[in-house]
């Protein structure tokens, strides 16, 4: 394989996170799986004459892990270097250099939501693969951070090369990844050189890489039929201000356009919250309240997993907005079969039931599109919601691979419990419309001199006789 400009840059740097953004079939995650390779047989050996490392290999989703991710992996890694062991979905790789035994494990590991990042908090890693990188929360980039360098430990000689590496197709401007790694937002002017972001050329462009390893026409074979902004971003390797089917990926980058999303003065008081309830996933929470000029303000988001329903009493608490309202989902009026209480009862017992209501019941498609209505008012959300306003972005409809269009169903991923919490904040704020308007008095109708009547108006005003009265 000819390795493209952009990748065999990639390849010589040792920087701690380094990410590729590119187009389809650019090559991308080929690179990155030779990756595994050339660090495993650059790895000091240890007290024992092995090359020890571990690696992880993470996807938004167990069947892109196993589809797409292992794939890809097959393709490059010959197969007499290592076995699969199926149950753990991991890889062990043995052979030898000439000099020093090899012995690399790798974990596949599917992290498509923040609270997956509880799988990380055990693994002990040499360094990380992020395989499209666009679809996984941050959540899950800060808890690798602190995973690598683990592998070998001191004790053993320690990681001679230790961090993450990432590829994705270009992720929109508001993303995580974007603000990382492209505009450099808060990272210190010493750590630059920690964070590089590689960037290849459009796949139709003069300088377009891989193409000896695509067939003929492959870019305007797969261009054919699709809309332009998907062409631009996958084709074309421009950065969308919106992903790609993003449900309400426009209305948030016009609400950060005028300066919406931004730290604003609030009070305490008059707050309401909308829920998401989960047991075995997310519960997610949005604050908010009617601000001063009758627009809805969003203070604030929380959102957690596996957690109990005192463990959500105790964050409200803690946050110390006084609620007046706790908006709940219709879900919530289900009792358990093996204890008889529902959600909505322990509900009422912590809060009263003056304090609780439902949201009000619509579809789907009727929630989405109030939520877009919402967005398109004057609405302020405060920069505490940073994780929720990522889940907002990233909320999109699941793709069909097979016919090639966006389906009419959001793709359900790490974003889905926040952007469903929102919709049902959405929803009590459509159908209480007029506290989100602003009042304004009719004016008083025009004094008319009797004269200006016309014989067919004072016809229509006549008293009119019902049963013998007037």
């Amino acid at each position: 394989m000819k390795v493209s400009p952009t990748l065999r840059d990639f390849q010589r740097s040792d920087a701690e996170n380094r990410c590729i953004v590119g187009p389809f079939g650019s090559g991308k995650s080929s690179a990155c799986v030779i990756e595994f390779l050339r660090r495993a047989a650059k790895q000091a050996p240890g007290p024992d004459g092995v090359r020890h490392t571990r690696f992880a290999a993470i996807r938004n989703t167990y069947g892109q892990l196993r589809d797409t991710t292992r794939k890809t992996f097959e393709e490059w890694v010959p197969a007499n270097l290592g076995t699969w062991q199926e149950q753990a979905f991991t890889w062990r790789g043995k052979w030898s250099d000439g000099k020093h035994l090899i012995d690399t494990e790798i974990l596949f590991r599917a992290l498509d939501r923040p609270e997956d990042v509880k799988k990380l908090l055990s693994l002990e890693l040499t360094g990380a693969w992020v395989n499209e990188a666009r679809e996984i929360p941050k959540a899950v980039f800060d808890a690798l951070q602190g995973r690598v360098t683990r592998y070998p430990s001191k004790a053993n000689g320690g990681a001679t090369w230790s961090g993450i590496w990432l590829d994705t197709n270009p992720w929109h401007t508001g993303h995580w990844g974007y603000r990382l790694f492209s505009k450099r937002e808060n990272i210190r002017p010493e750590d630059q050189r920690r964070f590089m972001l590689f960037e290849q050329p459009g796949g139709r462009s003069v300088n377009a890489e891989n193409l000896q390893n695509l067939e003929a026409g492959y870019y305007d074979r797969i261009a054919a039929g699709k809309d332009s902004e998907w062409v631009e971003c996958y084709v074309d390797g421009k950065y969308p201000s919106s992903d790609v089917g993003s449900i309400w990926g426009r209305a948030i980058a016009a609400v950060d356009a005028r300066h919406g999303i931004s730290e604003f003065r609030h009070p305490s008081d008059g707050m309401y919250t909308s829920w998401d309830l989960g047991v075995s996933d997310s519960t997610a929470i949005w604050w908010w309240r009617i601000g001063p000029d009758r627009q809805v303000d969003v203070i604030d988001h929380y959102e957690a997993s596996g957690e109990a329903a005192s463990h959500y009493f105790g964050e409200v608490e803690r946050r110390g907005w006084k609620v007046q309202t706790h908006f709940l989902p219709h879900d919530a009026r289900q009792r358990s079969w093996a204890t008889g209480v529902g959600v909505l009862d322990q509900f009422i017992k912590e809060y009263g039931a003056e304090h609780v209501e439902m949201t009000p019941e619509m579809s789907l498609r009727d929630g989405i599109q109030a939520a877009r209505w919402l967005l398109e008012q004057p609405i302020r959300i405060h920069t505490r919601c940073a994780q929720g306003i990522d889940a907002l972005r990233e909320y999109r409809y699941e793709f069909d691979e097979d016919a090639q269009v966006f389906s009419t169903r959001p793709r359900h991923d790490w974003s889905s419990h926040s952007a469903d919490a929102f919709r049902y904040l959405a929803l009590v704020a459509k159908e209480t419309e007029i506290v989100t308007r602003r009042v304004i008095e009719a004016p008083p109708p025009a004094t008319r001199d009797l004269r200006s009547f016309t014989i067919d108006e004072l016809w229509e005003m006549r008293p009119q006789r019902k049963s013998g009265r007037v």
